[in-house]
């Protein structure tokens, strides 16, 4: 098999599980790739002989693509080959994410799973990012869309079209627009529904809405989402997964719709959703 690597080079333990995860798949006579664009400016001798290649050609080449850090980098990896929809296994540095199948001390046992073919592939819906219609500001998000205030203390007046119908207009914070995978964070910390991963729906979530009216609501993953402002509100901004955050004015438009993309995680028959979201939430199982 061929695999790509990639990861986040920041956290220290990155270099101790990687040089583990290449030296266990090449001595299983298996191509590894780094990708070239995680170690830009860094002088470490560990990679210098590694074979690398871009993250444009693993996502072309290779049958697997392994993501090593947490899962903002699975996150971050999705982005980055999401129109190959190559898989992605997580290897998380740490504890177990809600979307890393393993970490430094199980990975080995994953990896021979994968090998042997003891593994399925699981389809996880994304979003597309655009505005105003302009191709060059458009953006994947396996995990969440935005709007909010950003170092505004203003409250902003969002009008929220579902595929041409009016929705309604929050004044609030900002509004999460969620995929299933993102509906355990910060839609969740909003007062967001936990939906199960298997559904494809869209879900919208109102911060700190002026109103208690103003409720979550779910939609099917087939609408278009079209989101227009009629203030100015400086400080306003759109962010991808936490992780890019694009300046907005109140004279353009929002466009988010289910991405013709999805993600491909790598899922172990002995890990359980379930029991991980039961991990990650502190549920007991038990009532006395």
């Amino acid at each position: 098999m061929k695999f790509g690597i990639t990861g986040n080079v920041l956290k220290p333990e990155f270099e101790t599980i990687f040089k583990q995860v290449y030296t266990f798949l090449t001595k299983n006579n298996h191509e590894v790739w780094l990708s070239n664009n995680v170690f830009i400016d860094r002088s470490s001798q560990t990679y210098k002989t590694i074979p690398q290649k871009s993250i444009d050609e693993i996502g072309k080449d290779c049958d697997i693509i392994l993501s090593i850090g947490g899962d903002g980098t699975i996150l971050s990896t999705f982005r980055q080959v999401a129109e190959y929809e190559i898989p992605i296994f997580g290897i998380h540095i740490g504890g177990l994410g809600f979307l890393g199948e393993s970490n430094q001390d199980t990975f080995k046992n994953a990896l021979n799973s994968i090998l042997s073919g003891n593994y399925f592939t699981e389809k996880r819906m994304a979003l597309k990012l655009n505005i105003n219609n302009n191709p060059k500001i458009s953006h994947y998000s396996l995990n969440d869309i935005v709007i909010d205030n950003g170092n505004s203390p203003r409250t902003l007046q969002l009008h929220v079209y579902i595929s041409n119908h009016f929705l309604n207009t929050y004044i609030s914070d900002g509004v999460i627009f969620s995929t299933p995978t993102g509906s355990t964070a910060y839609s969740l910390s909003a007062g967001g529904p936990i939906i199960t991963p298997n559904l494809n729906v869209i879900g919208v979530t109102p911060i700190c809405p002026h109103s208690l009216s103003a409720r979550p609501i779910i939609l099917s993953d087939n609408e278009n989402i079209r989101i227009q402002f009629s203030e100015e509100n400086v400080g306003m901004a759109v962010s991808v997964d936490g992780q890019i955050h694009i300046p907005i004015d109140y004279t353009q438009e929002v466009n988010i719709a289910r991405s013709k993309f999805d993600a491909l995680l790598i899922r172990l028959p002995y890990n359980d959703y379930y029991s991980t979201l039961r991990t990650k939430m502190g549920w007991s199982g038990n009532f006395r």
